[in-house]
């Protein structure tokens, strides 16, 4: 029974980044935390699954990535990963997942707010050297608590990025920093037989959840999916408070 949970839980995360383009890991990692799965390993699978479920967005978003951005943002993260590391061995987790979860419901809640009285306010951060530090930031969280993708798309809803685009320059992201993830928890010894053994029941599976998760996210308009995403970005943030 564990098992199947188990297998369900990433498959569930698997969904979610397919329809929404991020926030597996925020998903997935409480919820196999809650039924007793190693921490480390759980780490190794959700690195290895976002790296697969990116590679299949990238290609189908490749005509929407702005590359300028994917390696500005890249560089910036190659940054971030040291520090993150830093920030784990040399601050108190609660303190800043407490921290990232309260900002994350009020930024999200502010910006359902602007929706709902249709204030779209004016692009921010216009200038190319801000890709840096959201790349930095994203490193940091991810190598930290595999939260990568969330600063990227706050960056991305700061500057009015289409949803298309959004999109694109997200998932080859996730494929650039995945890569570095999966070789760095690879080497670290986060991979083990289990690890592989879920990976192998759970890949065959993936080519049902990606093209279901491809057929709700093309049934929903541009403007509901960015009130759900920024919907994701509260509940997020409840799970981080929480965590």
């Amino acid at each position: 029974m564990s098992l199947i949970l188990i297998i369900l839980i990433v498959l569930f995360g698997a969904l979610v980044r397919t329809v929404f383009g991020f926030g597996e890991a925020l998903v997935t990692m409480p919820l196999l935390a809650l039924v007793g799965f190693n921490l480390q390993e759980s780490t190794a699978l959700i690195g290895a699954l976002g790296l697969l479920v990116a590679l299949p967005a990238t290609i189908k978003f490749r005509a929407h990535i702005d590359f300028a951005v994917v390696r500005r943002l890249v560089t910036g993260s190659l940054f971030g990963v040291p520090v993150g590391i830093l920030l784990i061995k040399m601050v108190d987790t609660s303190l800043v997942l407490h921290l990232l979860g309260l900002f994350l419901i009020g930024y999200g809640s502010y910006s359902l707010y602007k929706i709902f009285r249709r204030r779209s306010g004016k692009p921010r951060l216009r200038a190319n050297g801000w890709d840096y530090l959201a790349g930095l930031i994203s490193g940091a969280l991810g190598s930290a608590y595999n939260s990568h993708g969330v600063p990227v798309v706050i960056y991305g809803t700061l500057k009015h990025w289409p949803v298309e685009k959004l999109r694109g320059i997200l998932q080859a992201h996730f494929v650039c920093v995945g890569i570095i993830v999966v070789v760095s928890q690879l080497a670290s010894g986060f991979w083990t037989i289990k690890v592989v053994q879920l990976l192998l029941i759970i890949i065959p599976l993936l080519f049902i959840v990606i093209p279901f998760g491809n057929w709700l996210s093309a049934h929903v308009s541009r403007e509901t999916l960015v009130k759900y995403i920024y919907m994701l970005l509260i509940i997020f943030g409840g799970l981080m408070f929480y965590r």
